[in-house]
């Protein structure tokens, strides 16, 4: 035989040797026995349990191990046997001459997972992974400890974890999704679809390059996001025996590529750079970040986190944005564009406690902000949020709200839009409804048992909407379930106001004690505040307001039922525009003398129809000089006045609601002017008097202040003029009987004859 063929038989041979070693392995080496041991080592070092239906070797898909329905169970107490992780198939790809050596060196290639985060209370499913272990549990590796099979850990680390290698580890098209948990249900925050992992040149020290990326494509009413994010970690790891010692990190997360628009407010498009670096070292002690750098326009970012421990998270957190011109930012924030040029920012925060315990940690924001037409310097400081232990201080001198909050506002929400009151310092107060009573809930006991916390805000002026506040003060105080108002005060309905109130926060609805004082306001404002979607007021003019007040609820139903209050009022000058009480009556009177019937009773009927009482069309009414004393009773202003006039008296027994309705009764006596001028008109006139001799008018009040409507008792005037007219017929016959002779002889001889037979004569009349 030739060198030649000898050459071509022995590669022959070599190539029949490698395809049936190929053939041959899959049935050679049975992974499936390694199963009890994967799941015990996954148990013993994590929460969790791991499953999956078989393990196989596979070759013409790639020469490596294929676990199939592969399964990852949370197995602590809160997240018991609920799913972590899934996927229908895992892959690991090794050389094929590593393992001809019985070693396994490739990587692990994971194609559409299930992943699931959950967060229930303060508690959430990697963080709760984290086993509790004793020191004897620690020394555990140190000591041989017989597992299932008999396989010691010891023997079954250099059995196969020895020998395994993975130099790479990729995640593709992957759906993460996450929920929070309350009771029994569960609710989805957010949902990450495609999303690929690359973890490349994995080892102990060693440069490992973490590449993830994900395309978004969300779009709601209000919000779109579109385009490429991505995460650029660099992870070197080093180890102290077995034990893990740290790992230095320098990352970048990108969003250079993203479409983003929210309520056309933030709109950042693939044109705008955008970057987050950061850098630190992670270790089981926790990870600190010393290095974080947004990059977006001209802020200047810092921040420093420590974060001590994976079990509670006890965390030192400190960030800070600053920038001396924001001008650039006008880019994104186009409805901000004028807002922000040569705008300045100073934001500082820290936050010292446990992230697994937020409302326990201690917290202080600064911010610093100067801008177009506007200034803030604001302070949050708490020791606790449950319960409430801090104090909250604001300082500006001018703060226009419309330009800051309304381009963030839902698109949904109707703001009726007037123009701003001009006249310094004129303003109305926000035409807010709430729709529910506040009630206080367990939770929200949890933040006020125990509560001290301080508030301080001084802004010399303020806008929002259609309304305008001048040197508004506020110093308030909440202890426990008590909030006292030490002191509001400020330039509003065109006068000031100051004010001190005390409100019991646990009761229900709340209840609210305090007095008010409001000096040279114009009412006609402080009526559209009360009565909403008006632009009309039934009174006009400068007033001065001292009350105490008390009551029940926030909402409309409940204070117009619960209010009570008593002061006083004057009024420098105004005027009344609605349609004079004694007016009105005097028309229902009118109506009344057209629809008598004159003949019935023996009347002049044209001499009666003659009287009318005088009309007045005038709408106006003087109120300057008023002065008088109010009382609210049950959400209800009750009128108890007696107004003299040219025409008479008028004595109110009249209730006006919060919504202007009006209700009551009220008495009207002429003057003697107008009695003179009935009388001059109609002979008649006196059948309507009174048993004083005055001409009175009972009347029922109905309607509203705007609008009213009066209705006069016409049963009583009635009752009047039959007596009046029974008596006067009465006389008229006597005075006849008196003329006639005849009838007098008459009258006497059968007085003589009844007084013989022993009759009194009073008791027939005599």
């Amino acid at each position: 035989m030739s060198t030649q063929n000898k050459w071509i038989i022995g590669i022959f041979a070599f190539v029949i040797s490698i395809i049936l070693i190929l053939i041959a392995l899959p049935f050679l080496i049975n992974f499936n026995k390694f199963k009890p041991q994967i799941q015990n080592l996954v148990s013993e070092k994590i929460n969790a349990k791991i499953d999956f239906t078989s393990a196989e070797l596979t070759i013409f898909s790639g020469l490596g191990i294929e676990l199939k329905n592969v399964t990852v169970t949370n197995n602590d107490e809160v997240f018991l046997g609920t799913e972590l992780f899934k996927v229908k198939n895992l892959k690991f790809k090794t050389d094929f001459f590593a393992l001809i050596q019985r070693r396994l060196v490739g990587k692990i290639e994971i194609n559409n997972p299930e992943i699931n985060f959950m967060r229930y209370t303060n508690n959430n499913n990697i963080t709760s992974l984290i086993k509790k272990q004793t020191k004897k549990e620690n020394d555990f590796y140190k000591k041989e400890k017989n597992i299932d099979e008999n396989i010691s850990t010891k023997d079954f680390k250099k059995s196969f974890i020895g020998v395994a290698i993975v130099k790479s580890f990729i995640v593709r098209n992957a759906n993460i999704h996450a929920y929070n948990i309350s009771g029994v249900n569960e609710r989805e925050v957010f949902n990450i679809k495609n999303l690929n992992l690359n973890i490349s040149n994995i080892g102990i020290s060693k440069n490992t390059n973490v590449e993830l990326s994900t395309n978004i494509d969300a779009k709601s009413e209000d919000f779109f996001a579109k385009g490429l994010v991505t995460l650029k970690l660099v992870i070197n790891t080093e180890l102290d025996g077995f034990s893990w010692k740290n790992s230095l990190f320098n990352g970048n997360l990108n969003f250079d590529n993203l479409d983003l628009n929210f309520r056309d407010a933030f709109v950042k498009k693939k044109s705008v750079p955008f970057q987050l670096a950061f850098s630190g070292i992670g270790g089981p002690f926790g990870i600190s970040l010393d290095n974080f750098k947004l990059n977006l326009k001209s802020l200047n970012t810092n921040a420093k986190i420590n974060i001590n421990g994976f079990e509670k998270l006890d965390s030192d957190i400190f960030v800070s944005v600053t920038s001396n011109n924001l001008s650039d930012l006008g880019d994104i924030l186009p409805q901000h564009k004028k807002l922000l040029i040569n705008a300045t920012l100073d934001f500082k925060a820290r936050m010292i406690g446990l992230l697994t315990q937020p409302e326990s940690a201690i917290t202080n924001i600064d911010l610093k902000s100067k801008l177009t037409n506007s200034d803030i310097n604001l302070n949050f400081a708490s020791n606790s949020i449950k319960p409430l232990i801090g104090s909250l201080k604001i300082k500006s001198q001018n703060l226009n709200l419309n330009q800051i909050i309304k381009p963030f506002i839902s698109k949904n929400v109707v703001i009726e839009k007037k123009e701003v009151l001009k006249t310094p310092p004129n303003s109305n107060i926000p035409k807010t409804t709430f729709n529910e009573e506040f009630t206080i809930t367990d939770n929200d006991k949890k933040y006020l048992n125990g509560a001290n916390f301080n508030t301080n805000i001084s802004i010399s002026k303020m806008i929002y909407d259609d309304f305008e506040l001048n040197d508004f003060a506020l110093i308030a105080q909440v202890k426990n379930y008590n909030a006292t108002l030490n002191k509001l005060s400020m330039n509003i309905f065109s006068g000031n106001l100051n004010s001190t109130a005390n409100v019991q926060l646990d009761s229900s609805p709340i209840t609210f004690t305090g007095n008010l004082n409001l000096v040279n306001a114009k009412i006609e404002n402080i009526f559209k505040t009360i009565k909403l979607n008006t632009d009309k007021s039934p009174i006009e003019g400068l007033v001065d307001i001292k009350m105490d007040f008390n009551g029940k609820g926030i909402t409309r139903p409940i204070i117009s039922k619960t209010l009570n209050a008593k002061g006083t009022f004057g009024f420098q000058d105004g005027v009344l525009n609605t349609k004079s009480l004694t007016s009105l009556a005097g028309q229902q009177f009118n109506q009344f003398i057209a629809s008598s019937s004159a003949s019935a009773l023996n009347l002049d009927t044209e001499a009666l129809k003659r009287l009318t009482f005088r009309e007045d069309n005038n709408t106006k009414r003087n109120l300057k000089n008023l002065k008088g004393n109010f009382e609210v009773k049950e959400g209800k202003l009750l009128i108890r006045n007696h107004i003299n006039s040219d025409d008479g008296m008028l004595h109110l027994r009249a209730d006006v609601g919060l919504d202007e309705s009006l209700h009551g009764t009220a008495d009207y006596i002429a003057s003697n002017k107008v009695k003179e001028q009935l009388i001059a008109q109609s002979r008649y006139a006196k059948f309507f008097f009174n048993e004083k001799g005055e001409f009175e008018l009972n009347i029922i009040l109905s309607g509203t202040i705007s609008d009213p409507q009066v209705r006069i008792n016409t049963a009583t005037l009635q009752a009047r003029l039959a007596s009046n007219a029974s008596r006067e017929f009465k006389t008229k016959i006597n005075e006849e009987l008196k003329k006639n002779a005849e009838i007098q002889k008459l009258k006497e001889d059968a007085k003589k004859l009844l007084q013989q037979n022993g009759i009194d004569l009073k008791k027939l009349g005599f």
